[in-house]
């Protein structure tokens, strides 16, 4: 069986929002023990704790994802990618940030809220890349609102700025392809068209290997997303990258690729309707473990 071994990173303690100056996280973390409990650590001990050998996947969850739920899906998230290709070494490091409450009760406000969130979270997960050590490979996998996370962080990394900042601006330094980077995006709760180039996230694919787009067509969530999000049009993970999208991406478009899980996951949203479907995982290995066939 395979061993429990992975790090939970938070934000959930930081600032959300700042309109005067750069965002600076002190991160709290804490490592996986039996039974799916965490102990609070260190950052310097997780550096210290990663296999120098094995590339680092960072999982990001969605909205309406409290503390105790962030838990429970990082223990079987963990199972799920390391059961994929346990003779594979993988650190894995799961970042959490607060999403878990309603701050109006009113639905399509509070979606905008976690949205905006989500891509000020950006910030802070670029941050925690920037802590680790160079040598390792970087996959970042997201889910719904943990998609648009990963995007506004690449977005960063390429070389964008986010609700007026830029990482040169915030003294974080990540060279372009100065590692190697891959993504997923499951149910992926951004517009289909914002990872075009002049976009909102249109720097993202500046500096990545390959991006992954886990597409669901019966996502009855998203459905309706167009109308809970602002000025939205359809989401992502619904479309996956229309033929104007794809005429877009121009020489990005190489880095791209749908693969639809609509048979698997049916009309479901939340997270664990992908981690129980071990085919899922599999499919996605070498976007994870860097497989050099991908």
């Amino acid at each position: 069986m395979t061993e429990l071994n992975y790090w939970v990173v938070s934000s959930r303690c930081c600032v959300q929002k700042s309109n005067c100056c750069c965002p600076c996280c002190e991160f709290d973390v804490y490592h996986s023990s039996g039974g799916g409990n965490v102990t609070e650590s260190s950052f310097e001990t997780l550096v210290q704790s990663l296999d120098p050998n094995a590339p680092i996947c960072i999982m990001v969850h969605g909205s309406f994802v409290k503390w105790e739920g962030a838990l429970t899906d990082s223990y079987n998230t963990y199972f799920w990618l390391r059961n994929a290709a346990p003779n594979r070494p993988l650190n894995v490091i799961f970042f959490t940030w607060p999403s878990g409450e309603m701050p109006t009760k009113i639905l399509p406000i509070d979606v905008n809220i976690l949205g905006k969130r989500a891509e000020y979270n950006g910030y802070y997960l670029a941050q925690l890349i920037s802590q680790l050590p160079e040598q390792h490979d970087i996959s970042l996998l997201g889910h719904s609102h943990g998609a648009r996370i990963v995007s506004s962080t690449l977005h960063l990394i390429g070389g964008g700025s986010i609700q007026g900042f830029s990482l040169n601006e915030c003294g974080i330094c990540i060279p372009c392809h100065s590692r190697r980077i891959r993504a997923v995006f499951a149910a992926a709760a951004i517009n289909h068209n914002w990872l075009n180039p002049g976009q909102r996230y249109g720097c993202s694919l500046n500096c990545i290997e390959c991006l992954v787009n886990l597409r669901n067509k019966k996502d009855r969530v998203l459905l309706f997303y167009p109308v809970l999000a602002t000025f939205s049009r359809r989401a992502l993970a619904r479309t996956g990258f229309t033929y104007l999208d794809r005429r877009a991406l121009g020489d990005c478009l190489s880095r791209v690729n749908d693969i639809d899980v609509s048979k698997c996951v049916g009309a479901g949203h939340m997270f664990p309707n992908y981690y129980s479907h071990p085919e899922i995982a599999e499919t996605i290995v070498p976007a994870i473990y860097f497989n050099e066939s991908h």
